[in-house]
């Protein structure tokens, strides 16, 4: 019994003091049959930052993301958990290099901390960013285009029809959407509009790659992550990728 309540202890101070607290890079090559370093864009995503105060983690992230030197920054979510933790996210995103181009969705958390999604929005706009919800938005650079396609989270409205409203399809598009399940839900007519559409790929954020992973099965997921934990996933024509941060190449 004492072993049981030792080892229960142990696994609750991992996942909620030091798993939130690690730190890790991966880094992924889409596309590589077509790849050249001309026609590369790069790519980091930033996913369930919790940011609860500015600290040795968070210029951590800053600094390995300011040099991997990318074209474009998604942050996928669940950036901060209470509502006056807004000004330190905003201290945040002053340090990233500010000519990267940013994108950002919506996660369970900024509407759990009933963040106000207006001053949200206006922090987004002075740091290059923006909040995509239910919206798509064409990135250019030079004759590479990506098309990225932002929905909100579940505890939200997704609309994936909105989203695309007005917008043509395009060879490169990638979804964003915090919560993995989200491709498990869709609709009929949403899968319609996928398969018209085609991203090629959908990231994502929410299941911390698993609270607790032991030897790659992970018994504590939180809720709304389905069968999704890390790493990469095809389903309905979609690869998704799950996990906290990642540089990517997506090639034309």
């Amino acid at each position: 019994m004492l072993f049981v309540t030792t080892f229960l202890a142990l696994l609750a101070i991992y996942a909620f003091s030091i798993e939130p607290n690690l730190f890790v890079v991966s880094r992924h090559r889409l596309n590589a049959e077509n790849a050249t370093n001309q026609n590369s864009l790069q790519i980091v995503q930033i996913s369930d930052l919790h940011l609860k105060k500015f600290n040795h983690r968070t210029q951590q992230i800053i600094e390995n993301v300011n040099q991997l030197h990318p074209d474009i920054i998604v942050l996928t979510g669940d950036s901060i958990d209470r509502a006056n933790q807004i000004n330190e996210y905003d201290r945040f995103l002053s340090l990233l290099d500010r000519k990267i181009a940013k994108y950002a969705i919506l996660g369970n958390w900024e509407y759990n901390s009933n963040v106000d999604l207006a001053t949200l929005t206006k922090i987004y706009n002075n740091y290059n960013c923006r909040l995509l919800v239910n919206e798509s938005t064409l990135y250019q650079k030079g004759n590479q285009s990506l098309l990225i396609t932002g929905v909100d989270d579940l505890v939200g409205e997704p609309n994936l029809a909105k989203s695309l409203q007005n917008i043509k399809p395009h060879p490169n598009h990638l979804l964003l959407s915090h919560s993995p399940l989200y491709i498990d839900e869709v609709s009929t007519n949403e899968l319609k509009i996928l398969a018209e559409y085609k991203p090629q790929y959908m990231f994502s954020g929410h299941t911390h790659g698993g609270q607790i992973s032991l030897f790659g099965f992970a018994p504590l997921l939180p809720p709304r992550s389905g069968n999704y934990v890390s790493g990469w996933y095809q389903t309905n024509s979609i690869r998704q990728f799950k996990d906290e941060m990642q540089r990517l190449e997506i090639f034309a």
